[in-house]
C-alpha cells in the first residue's frame, strides 16, 4: 500500500497545514513499529509535495514536535523523524541567506505552498503568503469561507455546467483553479478570477502555472484580471464572456467597501440583463456586518437566499467546521 493511502487523513491535513491540534492523530496504532514511523514520515514530511514546493517550515516544526511527543516513550525512533527536522533546519538557513541578499518584500521566506488533495493523486498546489496581510492585502492566502465555497460547488455541479464563472476577489485562485481541474471534469465555461489588488493577481497567475500545462488553452485554463470595484466600468468586459454564475469568499468584511462592491455587483447583473446569479460566502466574525451587507443587497432589489453548507462528513476539504461560514445565493 502506497504510504499517502496508509495514513491517507494525516497525509491530507498534513499537505494543507490544518491545524496541529485538530489532527487525526488517534488514527495513529501505537505503539509504532520503525517501519511505520517510516511510512508516517514519508507520506507528510517526506512526500514529493512537500519536497519540491514545502509547507510552511514552522508547520512542519510543530508536526515533528507533535509526532516526538507521541512517540517519546518508545525506546525506537526512526531516523527519518530526524532527518525530516535536521532538512528543514538546513533550508530554512539557505531561504535566510536568501533573504538576506535582498530587499525584496516577496522573498521566498515570505511564502509557503498548501497542497489541498482531492482525491488520491489529484491535488491542488497553491503558493501562499505565510502572513494573513501580506503586501497591503488579505488576499495572498486561502480563507476558510472559500474551501465552504469549495465544498459547495461539488456538491451542486449541477449549477456549473457549461456556466461562464466570474469570481471576485479570488485572492490565492484556489476556487478557479478548482472548477477548471482536469480531474473533476465540471463542464464548466470560462473562467474569470478578479481582485483588485496585483500581487493578488500575479499570486494566481503563478498558481495557476503551477496547476495547468497548457496556458494558451483559455478553454481549459482559468484566466485572471485585476479589477478594482470602484473601476468596474473601465474594466474590459469585451475580452471575456458575460458571466452566467459570480463567486465571492471572504470579500464582505471591511464596510468601507460595501458601496464600492454593489456598484460593482449593480454594473456586472445590468451586463448580464439580470441573466446571472452569485453565491457569495463569509466567515461570520461580525454579525453586524453581514446583516448590513444584506440590507444594503435589499435596498439594491436583490433577492437573498440562504444556503445549506457542507457537513463535515461529506467535505472534499480539510477544513474547521466549528468556523462558522454563511453562503448565500443573490439574484436580481
Amino acid at each position: 500500500m502506497d504510504d499517502s493511502n496508509k495514513f491517507a487523513k494525516l497525509h491530507q491535513q498534513f499537505l494543507c497545514c490544518y491545524p496541529i491540534n485538530k489532527m487525526a492523530w488517534s488514527t495513529l496504532k501505537l505503539p509504532m513499529e520503525l517501519e511505520e514511523q517510516r511510512a508516517l514520515i514519508a507520506a507528510t514530511c517526506g512526500h514529493e509535495l512537500n519536497q519540491f514546493f514545502p509547507v510552511r517550515r514552522s508547520y512542519q516544526e510543530a508536526f515533528v514536535k507533535r509526532l516526538l511527543q507521541l512517540l517519546k516513550d518508545h525506546e525506537d525512533l526512526h531516523d527519518d523523524i530526524f532527518d525530516s527536522m535536521c532538512g528543514q533546519l538546513a533550508k530554512a538557513s539557505l531561504d535566510d541567506a536568501a533573504s538576506d541578499a535582498t530587499s525584496s518584500s516577496t522573498t521566498t521566506s515570505s511564502y509557503a505552498y498548501k497542497h489541498y488533495v482531492l482525491q488520491p493523486g489529484q491535488h491542488i498546489t497553491l503558493r501562499e503568503s505565510n502572513s494573513f496581510v501580506s503586501e497591503g492585502t488579505t488576499g495572498l492566502c486561502t480563507w476558510e469561507a472559500a474551501l465552504a465555497l469549495a465544498d459547495y460547488l461539488l456538491q451542486h455541479a449541477s449549477l456549473l455546467a457549461g456556466k461562464h464563472v466570474l469570481e471576485l476577489g479570488a485572492g490565492a485562485g484556489l476556487l478557479g483553479i478548482l472548477l477548471k481541474h482536469r480531474s473533476l471534469q465540471l463542464q464548466v465555461g470560462q473562467v474569470l478570477l478578479t481582485d483588485g489588488s496585483a500581487p493578488c493577481v500575479q499570486l494566481m497567475r503563478h498558481n495557476i502555472a503551477l496547476n495547468f500545462k497548457d496556458l494558451d488553452d483559455v478553454v481549459a485554463t482559468p484566466q485572471c484580471a485585476e479589477l478594482r470595484w470602484n473601476r468596474v466600468a473601465q474594466f474590459e468586459w469585451s475580452k471575456y464572456a458575460i458571466p452566467d454564475l459570480l463567486l465571492a469568499a471572504d470579500v464582505v468584511y471591511d464596510e468601507t467597501q460595501f458601496e464600492w462592491l454593489l456598484q460593482a455587483l449593480d454594473y456586472i447583473f445590468d451586463l448580464a440583463q439580470n441573466r446571472c446569479q452569485m453565491l457569495l460566502a463569509s466567515t461570520v466574525r461580525n454579525v453586524d456586518t453581514l446583516h448590513k451587507f444584506m440590507v444594503k443587497l435589499e435596498e439594491h432589489h436583490y433577492q437573498v437566499t440562504p444556503c445549506a453548507n457542507v457537513s463535515a462528513c461529506a467535505s472534499h476539504f480539510c477544513r474547521d467546521h466549528t468556523a462558522a461560514v454563511q453562503i448565500v445565493c443573490i439574484k436580481r
